[in-house]
């Protein structure tokens, strides 16, 4: 796999980071409320929950570059109807944001399940290229915010117009790449695998899943992160600007903070990676979010123990992410992949449409904020600590790749 993928996986995180940034900081902007941010962000992964296993179908089925291009077009046209639409009342901006913010994860699901299909496929630095997606990944998540900080006093509609052009030219590069994705598409279906594994039907990937205690463990541990992560995220702005009394523009350090540590992460695990067992790591890796997160809960008015809680965390949760994603590579085939590891995300985010509802009808009050983010909080810790018990096969070690 060249560099030039996953610079075009960069452009398409960093859109996806910029959209993160933008849609809660503007909703509460716009509305002031925080029950239309819960509601913002329930609409914003609820169509995800329903899509993704039928992304993952297609994806296997009809091969990378057609669902690709789609998404990409659609995600820009979104970014487009947001920067020169009108909206009349806080319901109407909530639903709007939430809408086109779900098709924007939706996509970004896609992304990464497209990427690990192609990882799964042709790599043969598999770990490596599984931690190049996480490291794409979180400098997005860096280069997102800090555009929409840098840009956000020139008005949204404006900014809209980024995340716009990067989706455009992604769209354009897996065009261009026909043959090369078309090669790939191909050399998948010829590759050797079971008749059930080539069914692709539902029946089969649920079978794949439930059948694997340790992929069940993994998606209880990200259903764990996905949940305090999506608490931050839905109504950090509003814990920055009513209990830390900051302007909500500061939340955009949050995410910059933790796509840093991400990075960071990304780089530290790469280099542990060759010195110590998968099962030392994702024990160190548990730890290390349970303690930062408890951080935050136990200090909520400060700050800095605010971001630098969040962002130590999600160095823990690079660890876990990676071990998971390399568990989903080496235990699905890659003929079913796709399908499957949909599903999985399907599970590990299921979580979070609830939790935007739950924020919705809590009323305009931070308590149940703090609660929820406890309770995930104990859900990781368990599910880390059980699959520390289990068994995890090593995988090969890296080779050396000219993908840095």
């Amino acid at each position: 796999m060249s560099a030039l993928f996953f610079f075009m996986l960069f452009c398409v995180m960093t859109a996806d980071g910029l959209m993160v940034f933008l849609t809660p900081v503007l909703v509460y902007q716009l509305t002031g409320s925080i029950e239309y941010s819960g509601l913002s962000y329930a609409l914003w992964w609820l169509p995800r929950i329903l899509i993704i296993p039928f992304t993952g179908k297609y994806i296997d089925r009809l091969g990378v570059r057609p669902i690709s291009v789609s998404s990409d077009l659609i995600k820009s046209a979104g970014c487009l109807f947001l920067a020169f639409g009108s909206f009349s009342s806080g319901l109407s901006v909530a639903v709007a944001f939430g809408i086109v913010g779900s098709i924007i994860s939706i996509g970004n699901s896609q992304t990464v399940i497209s990427f690990e299909k192609l990882v799964s496929t042709l790599s043969r630095t598999k770990e490596h290229h599984a931690n190049l997606i996480s490291r794409m990944d979180f400098f997005g998540m860096v280069a997102g915010p800090l555009i929409g900080i840098a840009l956000i006093d020139y008005g949204y509609r404006l900014l809209l117009v980024v995340p716009c052009i990067l989706y455009a030219a992604n769209a354009l590069f897996f065009i261009l790449k026909k043959k090369e994705l078309r090669d790939t598409r191909l050399s998948t279906s010829d590759a050797p695998a079971s008749s059930s594994h080539t069914e692709g039907g539902f029946k089969q990937n649920f079978k794949i899943i439930f059948l694997s205690p340790v992929l069940l463990l993994c998606i209880s541990l990200a259903a764990g992160n996905n949940m305090f992560d999506g608490l931050v995220e839905s109504s950090g702005t509003a814990l920055i600007d009513r209990v830390m009394g900051l302007h909500i523009k500061y939340f955009g350090l949050i995410d910059v903070a933790a796509g840093v540590c991400g990075v960071a992460g990304t780089y530290l695990y790469g280099s542990l990676n060759a010195l110590m067992s998968r099962k030392t790591m994702l024990f160190f890796a548990v730890i290390t979010i349970t303690v930062s997160s408890l951080l935050m809960l136990a200090y909520p008015s400060l700050f800095p123990v605010f971001v630098g809680g969040y962002a130590l965390s999600i160095t823990g949760k690079v660890f876990t992410g990676n071990i998971c994603r390399m568990i989903r590579i080496e235990t699905i085939n890659p003929s079913n992949f796709a399908g499957a590891s949909s599903l999985i995300v399907l599970f590990n985010q299921s979580v979070l449409p609830v939790i935007g509802m739950i924020i919705y009808f809590s009323g305009d009050s931070t308590r149940p904020v703090y609660f929820f983010m406890l309770v995930s909080v104990i859900i990781s810790f368990t599910a880390g600590m059980i699959l520390c018990r289990q068994s995890l096969s090593e995988a090969k070690r890296p080779e050396t790749s000219g993908v840095i």
